[in-house]
């Protein structure tokens, strides 16, 4: 599955203003993100577990993988995954039941994806990979440290 079609998804459930339908888009708006980052971070050869780890995996090997750009949208990732908690979770929210609000969070995550796609190409993914296992190497050598 193209994990492009949950924000399409998204796109769909802004026609119909309900709070139900807001709170979703910013679920799917994250999940959309979530998965490409995945699919990039994979097709780079970085591992991404497949639990609630990945999630933070993911924000960690984009934070210290070399590339400004993926860092910053990495800091655009946890505001959507901020705001996907307060969707799912709660309830009492109001933030995310506005239009406008998930509308907002629809153009964030096209413009994270867009992000994604401008360092897909083969030479990307290599600088990609070379950093996140620098990263992942130095982060071994401290735990084993006395």
């Amino acid at each position: 599955m193209n994990p492009r079609d949950f924000l399409q998804i998204a796109k769909d459930l802004l026609k119909i203003d309900k709070p139900a339908n807001c709170r979703t888009v910013f679920n799917r708006s994250y999940y959309a993100v979530y998965n490409v980052a995945v699919d990039l971070l994979e097709a780079a050869h970085v591992a991404v577990t497949r639990s609630a780890e990945g999630h933070e995996e993911v924000k960690r090997y984009l934070n210290n993988c070399g590339i400004q750009e993926l860092k910053e949208a990495q800091q655009k990732i946890v505001n959507l995954s901020t705001n996907r908690i307060r969707a799912d979770y709660r309830l009492n929210e109001k933030y995310v039941e506005k239009i406008e609000n998930a509308e907002m969070a629809v153009r964030r995550a096209e413009d994270i994806i867009n992000i994604f796609d401008s360092h897909s190409s083969k030479s990307e993914r290599e600088k990609i990979a070379k950093a996140v296992n620098e990263y992942k190497s130095k982060i071994e050598f401290a735990s084993k440290a006395p």
